[in-house]
């Protein structure tokens, strides 16, 4: 019954700990263009970029802000 226990805490602990970089990834995947159309003078992780992307949500493409939108849900959850 431990055994069982500490396997559910620790399933569940990690995928919500990898839930971030998966969304992480996917910010990557779909907003690479973005960024460098509207951002690509600034340091890819730097706050200056999320100002710049904040700036141009509306000239964001929809997967783009599809994946901005997930990954700020995901930060909220954990």
């Amino acid at each position: 019954m431990l055994l069982r226990s500490t396997l559910i805490l620790v399933l569940t602990t990690g995928a919500a700990l990898a839930q971030p970089m998966v969304d992480r990834a996917v910010l990557k995947q779909y907003c690479t263009g973005d960024y460098l159309t509207y951002c690509g003078n600034l340091s890819p992780d730097g706050p200056e970029v999320q100002a710049c992307f904040r700036q141009n949500k509306a000239k964001l493409s929809p997967d783009c802000q599809a994946a901005i939108t997930s990954y700020v849900k995901a930060q909220r959850r954990g």
